[in-house]
């Protein structure tokens, strides 16, 4: 028989996983603001008049309570959306683990080099639907299709000597040494 403080219920393995989750969001949220107001300099004055001017009133102590209080004040939603709006965060990336500048960083340049992968894949893709409607247009009019060659060619030539030389993405990738200047290719 449970004792008067005791549950008489367990809860189920959802339920303790959910309580999990929204500590460790917590905890982000929290590490969260102090990275952020960290990172611009901030006094928690300063971010607390902050927080009041964008229309979500907080004072100094409720933020150090938040950051370092033992244990840590709770954030509502309000203040959560409040303090991502005063960071010009989207609320989805407050909540989530705090990163540091450098991981940041590090992050952007990876995104970056994704979407430039990601961007040269779809114009693979968009250059062979492209390479088979020529060739379609040279089997429906032979006669053509020398001169849709020759114009190919030569669109290519100007394209290559503008965006190449894609050997400098090859060698950062193979661990190589990147030149001290910019490449610049003649237009």
């Amino acid at each position: 028989m449970p004792g008067k403080d005791e549950p008489t219920t367990s809860p189920t393995d959802g339920q303790a996983e959910e309580g999990a989750s929204s500590v460790l969001s917590e905890e982000n949220a929290a590490e969260r603001v102090r990275l952020e107001r960290e990172l611009r300099g901030w006094s928690t004055g300063e971010l607390a008049k902050r927080m009041t001017e964008a229309g979500y009133p907080i004072n100094q102590s409720s933020v150090w309570r938040i950051e370092s209080g033992e244990p840590r004040r709770r954030i509502n939603l309000n203040e959560a959306i409040g303090f991502a709006k005063v960071f010009d965060l989207a609320l989805e990336d407050f909540l989530g683990p705090s990163t540091s500048p450098e991981e940041k960083i590090m992050q952007e340049l990876a995104d970056h080099v994704v979407q430039g992968y990601r961007l040269t894949a779809q114009g693979a893709e968009f250059t062979t639907k492209a390479l088979a409607a020529a060739e379609k247009y040279c089997r429906d009019f032979p006669h053509n299709c020398k001169r849709l060659r020759g114009k190919i060619a030569i669109g290519l030539s100007f394209e290559y000597r503008k965006h190449a030389p894609t050997p400098l993405v090859q060698e950062f990738l193979k661990g190589g040494k990147m030149p001290a200047e910019p490449v610049h290719t003649e237009e």
